[in-house]
């Protein structure tokens, strides 16, 4: 059989992964599998802790993957009739992750709260629950107003 030699790339093609909005002069524009389905995820909460953690308690695989904000550690898994996601993007604030459901469901607070339990932790792992995207429904305050140990982009829910 002859082998079939593929040309190399074209020297003024960038990094298809790094192309930012689809800008330069490669044809091809690649996405992680995370970036192709975390815009269906129902985000239920921050935690207060980083995947890892979690992850070892499930005995779960952390994957690193990327999206158009930067690399992430992610996990995915079904928990109790729940599928879930946590991850944790190399932008944001240290020692948060961000909980999602993977397949949207009206009992958003019990899957976080069926992970919760699962995983030996309390309420005060949660830094919010909801999507801390969406502009929340109640007053938030800081987790440093609330009497506890303070960090980056922690809020709590219903605390003034």
């Amino acid at each position: 059989m002859t082998e079939i030699e593929v040309p190399a790339p074209e020297p003024d093609w960038q990094p298809a992964a790094q192309l930012s909005y689809h800008a330069g002069k490669n044809p091809a524009y690649q996405y992680s599998v995370w970036e192709h389905h975390a815009p269906i995820f129902q985000m239920i909460g921050v935690l207060a802790l980083s995947v890892q953690p979690v992850a070892q308690r499930l005995r779960l695989h952390v994957e690193r993957s990327w999206d158009g904000l930067d690399e992430l550690d992610v996990v995915l898994f079904r928990l109790k009739g729940f599928s879930f996601a946590i991850s944790k993007h190399d932008g944001n604030p240290v020692g948060v992750s961000y909980v999602w459901l993977t397949e949207p469901h009206e009992q958003a607070d019990k899957a976080l709260d069926t992970l919760l339990e699962v995983v030996g932790i309390g309420e005060d792992a949660v830094a919010f629950r909801g999507d801390a995207h969406k502009d929340p429904a109640e007053p938030t305050a800081t987790v440093h107003d609330a009497g506890r140990q303070s960090g980056p982009g922690r809020r709590l829910r219903g605390t003034a």
